[in-house]
């Protein structure tokens, strides 16, 4: 006996079964419309992480480097270039004077107030004139004196890259030292110039350039802008330490008086300088020469830097002495 099978077109009912084969375009559909909704979603955490990169990166920038660090670092640097510059003026090497870091850092919190102020002050003046821009684009977007206000922040700024192009290549003393002209341009104008753009970009109502390419400008004018103020700062830190040596050599006639007792005599006395010979006894029989007038310069390293109280940038020479067994040091002070 043969039995027949036939497919079943129909359930009892009378109604046709529903496959796999055809719901699998309505899923494809349906999953369609859910993942995009998601994945808009999804992009508009990553665009604002992305505008947020700079930050981010300079924020972990700091923490790796670590403020306490870099305060420290920056301290010993300013101090050594003010106290090099100090005692450059009287002609003494400072690898000569054997300073301890521990100076130099006290040295440097002379210095560093000075710039400190200075960077505090433009920081004042960078969100005044940003509040007021920011203020007059949202009272008046896309008004033509926008436009000029952007050519001109733009246009200022290119005028300062050139001024710290011809400082840098065609350097001299009346282009590159001049209040520090040539750092301060370096780290204004790319500032000014990018800030420029970005007001245009704000008033036309859409960015002149993609995220990526906005991202590595501002970090391209804030690493300009750390490298002129760093320049700006050791320009600052050197005129000060000259200052300081003209201030020293012109106290000099007000500083306790050195006299000092030798074994040998010196050679090349300078001026204003009285030498004695003392009668020896039994007990100082080596000190047989006495010099009177010095004044005391520095006393670090197991040396003595002397001067004389009259002392000439030019003129003069700086007197070094070892500090040890073989010389008697009184000190007399001043009216």
């Amino acid at each position: 006996m043969t039995t027949t099978h036939e497919p079943a077109s129909k359930t009892a009912t009378g109604q046709e079964p529903t496959t796999e084969r055809g719901t699998a375009p309505e899923q494809e559909t349906a999953s369609a419309q859910e993942t995009t909704p998601r994945q808009e979603t999804a992009s508009a955490p990553e665009a604002a992480s992305g505008q947020e990169a700079v930050s981010a990166r300079v924020r972990q920038l700091a923490e790796a480097v670590g403020p306490t660090t870099l305060a420290t670092a920056l301290l010993i640097y300013f101090g050594y270039v003010a106290t090099r510059a100090r005692f450059d003026y009287f002609g003494i090497s400072l690898d000569m004077t054997g300073l301890s870091n521990q100076s130099l850092l006290l040295d440097g919190l002379e210095v560093v107030h000075v710039p400190a102020a200075l960077i505090c002050l433009g920081a004042l003046l960078v969100i005044a004139v940003h509040a007021t821009v920011s203020r007059q684009l949202a009272r008046r977007p896309g008004d033509t004196v926008n436009t000029f206000l952007a050519a001109g922040f733009t246009l200022v700024g290119l005028l300062l890259i050139g001024r710290a192009m011809i400082g840098i290549f065609l350097g001299d003393a009346d282009t590159s030292v001049v209040i520090g002209a040539t750092p301060l341009a370096l780290a204004s104008g790319p500032a000014m110039m990018a800030y420029g753009i970005h007001v245009h970009g704000k008033n036309r109502g859409r960015p002149l350039m993609s995220p990526r390419l906005a991202r590595n400008g501002v970090l391209s004018v804030l690493g300009l802008a750390v490298a002129g103020l760093f320049w700006a700062s050791t320009t600052v830190a050197w005129a000060y330490g000259t200052g300081r040596g003209e201030q020293d050599a012109h106290d000099l006639p007000r500083r306790a008086e050195v006299i000092l007792d030798m074994k040998e005599p010196l050679q090349d006395v300078p001026p204003g300088i009285t030498h004695i010979r003392l009668k020896t006894t039994g007990k100082d029989a080596s000190f047989a020469h006495r010099y009177r007038g010095f004044r005391l310069l520095l006393a670090s390293g197991g040396r003595l830097f002397l001067v004389n109280p009259e002392w000439k940038l030019g003129r003069d020479q700086t007197i070094v002495v070892p500090y040890d067994n073989g010389i008697r040091v009184q000190l007399i002070s001043q009216p």
